[in-house]
């Protein structure tokens, strides 16, 4: 509880974003990194390794973009900052809440590391609209969703439902925000996809459940390429009553 709270105000938070719970749930994924630094880190390296896969493909396009754009960077933990800085003139790291970790990285490279505070869903400064007021991603540039796509709608989702907003919409805003965010990457000269495809458990318990159905034949049929999958241990025995893990899918274009 101590680490949580001492986590909890070192993070930078949006405010609008902070009001809404973001600023905990970013606490506590540090400190639970911290705690399972062991079972999450092949997790961490195939995701880094996605992300270098991706963006060595674009850097050798005969245009390379000059200028990366990381969606979901905002604790640093699984984003290959070095090998990345051989690769772009320029970074931006964007999230609604930053660790110090992603702080420190722009002071020690000024002019090329920035963290851009930012609500990719465009919606939880007003959440009266659906997913329309997604800002649009940098032109030329190499984007990056970094385990990012099925936690967009959660905090949005359970705001509406507090609202006393029927079930059926909650769900087809949810499904409205994780599409706009895939049709903007692809719009994205170079793009890369990390994404949470399915919630496991180890046998003999339940089956595992898509959290993303349909996604990946969508994907294929857009030009995305898959080029690795991964289970990520996310609650391993121990972490709570029931283990709990995630298939795990790297998409890029």
């Amino acid at each position: 509880m101590i680490a949580e709270l001492l986590a909890w105000w070192r993070i930078d938070c949006l405010p609008e974003a902070r009001r809404m719970g973001y600023r905990r749930e970013s606490a506590a994924l540090v400190v639970r990194h911290r705690r399972l630094r062991r079972h999450w880190a092949d997790h961490l390296a195939r995701t880094r390794a996605a992300l270098l896969a991706s963006a060595q493909r674009a850097s050798n396009d005969r245009t390379p973009p000059k200028r990366a754009w990381i969606m979901g960077a905002g604790l640093l933990h699984d984003v290959p900052l070095a090998e990345l800085l051989t690769m772009f003139e320029r970074i931006n790291l964007v999230d609604v809440a930053f660790a110090p970790a992603a702080h420190d990285a722009a002071r020690r490279h000024p002019g090329r590391v920035a963290c851009v505070m930012q609500d990719v869903t465009g919606l939880i400064a007003d959440l009266s609209g659906d997913s329309t007021g997604a800002p649009a991603l940098p032109e030329g540039a190499w984007c990056a969703s970094v385990n990012l796509l099925s936690q967009l709608p959660l905090l949005p989702c359970g705001a509406w439902l507090r609202q006393g907003m029927t079930e059926p919409e909650v769900e087809r805003r949810g499904r409205a925000i994780q599409q706009a965010h895939v049709d903007a990457l692809q719009q994205a000269a170079h793009a890369c996809l990390i994404i949470e495809y399915a919630q496991t458990h180890p046998p003999p318990g339940p089956a595992d459940m898509p959290l993303l159905p349909g996604l990946p034949t969508r994907l294929a049929a857009s030009g995305w390429l898959q080029h690795d999958t991964w289970h990520w241990p996310l609650n391993p025995p121990g972490e709570t009553e029931l283990p709990e893990g995630r298939a795990m899918q790297a998409w890029s274009r």
